[in-house]
C-alpha cells in the first residue's frame, strides 16, 4: 500500500479515537459527528452529434416536350444551394423559390428540333457537388409568311436598319433583367380580346420579297382606345415612347420572364409601379410604326423572345 494511504488511514484512527471517552464507547462529545466520503463521479459526456443526412436532389421539368419558341420551368428539389442549368448552349442560374431551386429556360426559334440534352450542375449545403439530367424534345414549327406590300417610299419608312438595331440593344438590356423571385402566382391569359392580325414568328415577305426575320410578338387588332391588361402580376421596368414600338410598356414578372405591350395610344402605369393580373397598363392605339391601330404584344424568357400564346394555352407545362 502507497505510504501517502498509510498516513490517512493513521489520522483516521486517531480521530475516531478522539472521538470516544476512552471506554470503548462512542459517547465523547464529538459522538454525533457522522464521517461521510464522498466518491466523486465522472462528468456526463454529450453523445456524439449525428449530422443530419441531406435530402437528394431531383429533378423536375414542366415538361419533357416544348415547341420551337416555347419556355420550360426547370426546378430543383431537395438540399441545394446553388446551381447552373445548360441547354443549347445556354447556361441559367437556378433562383431560390419557395419549395425549389429553379429557373424559366426559353427554347430559341431557331433551336434545332429533335432531342436535346439538359444537364443541371448543383452544389449542396455540405459543399458536394452534382449534376442531373434530362433528354428534352424539341418540337418543330411552320413560321407563317406574311405578304406585305409598301410603295417604294413607305419602306424607307418603316423598314429603317439603324433604328432596328438601337432599339433592339434597348430591348435587349431590358429582357435581360432577372429578378430571382418569381412575382407571380396565377394563370396568364391574353391582354385583351381581339383578332390576331400578326402570329409570333410569322416570316414578312415584302413586295413579294424573300420571307425574312420573324415576327418578335403577337399582333391583335382593336379599337383605339381599347383597354389593355397585364397579362400576369410584375413591376413595370419600361414605360415610354420608342421609335418602331411606339408607346411601350415592359413588365417584369420575376423569374426571368417579361412581358411587352407596344403601340399604345395611352399609358396607365408608370415605371416602378406594381401591377396585378388584369390590371389596366394602356389603350390600344397606333404610335411608332405602326399601319393600324392593335398591341403588339411580346415576352421573353431569360433574354429569348419566345410566343406569348404558349404561356397561355398551357404547351409550356406551366
Amino acid at each position: 500500500m502507497p505510504r501517502r494511504l498509510s498516513v490517512v488511514a493513521l489520522c483516521l484512527a486517531l480521530f475516531l479515537a478522539a472521538c470516544g471517552n476512552g471506554n470503548g464507547d462512542n459517547s465523547g462529545p464529538f459522538s454525533d459527528v457522522e464521517l461521510r466520503v464522498n466518491t466523486p463521479t465522472a462528468a456526463p459526456t454529450e453523445p456524439p452529434v449525428t449530422p443530419t443526412p441531406e435530402e437528394p436532389a431531383e429533378l423536375v421539368l414542366s415538361t419533357h416536350e416544348v415547341y420551337q419558341a416555347g419556355a420550360l420551368l426547370v426546378s430543383v428539389t431537395g438540399d441545394v444551394s446553388e446551381g447552373v442549368i445548360s441547354f443549347q448552349g445556354r447556361e441559367h442560374d437556378l433562383h431560390q423559390g419557395d419549395h425549389s431551386m429553379y429557373s424559366f429556360v426559353g427554347i430559341d426559334i431557331d433551336d434545332p428540333p429533335g432531342p436535346a440534352p439538359l444537364e443541371v450542375r448543383f452544389i449542396t449545403p455540405n459543399g458536394s457537388k452534382g449534376s442531373l439530367s434530362a433528354d428534352i424534345t424539341i418540337h418543330n414549327v411552320e413560321w407563317e409568311v406574311d405578304y406585305l406590300y409598301f410603295e417604294p417610299a413607305e419602306i424607307d419608312e418603316f423598314f429603317d436598319p439603324e433604328l432596328e438595331r438601337q432599339e433592339a440593344k434597348l430591348l435587349d438590356k431590358t429582357y435581360d433583367i432577372t429578378t430571382p423571385e418569381k412575382l407571380w402566382d396565377t394563370p396568364w391569359h391574353t391582354p385583351l380580346e381581339g383578332e390576331i392580325t400578326a402570329r409570333f414568328g410569322s416570316r414578312r415577305s415584302v413586295n413579294d420579297g424573300p420571307p425574312e426575320g420573324h415576327h418578335s410578338g403577337t399582333d391583335i387588332g382593336a379599337e383605339p382606345g381599347t383597354p389593355i391588361a397585364a397579362t400576369n402580376h410584375g413591376r413595370v421596368v419600361m414605360a415610354r415612347h420608342l421609335d418602331i414600338r411606339g408607346n411601350t410598356v415592359v413588365i417584369d414578372h420575376g423569374g426571368g420572364v417579361l412581358s411587352a405591350y407596344a403601340h399604345m395610344q395611352e399609358f396607365h402605369v408608370s415605371e416602378g409601379q406594381d401591377v396585378q393580373a388584369g390590371d389596366v397598363v394602356g389603350t390600344v392605339g397606333n404610335t411608332g410604326r405602326s399601319t393600324g391601330p392593335h398591341l403588339h404584344w411580346e415576352i421573353a424568357v431569360n433574354g429569348k423572345l419566345v410566343d406569348p400564346y404558349r404561356f397561355v394555352d398551357g404547351s409550356n407545362g406551366f
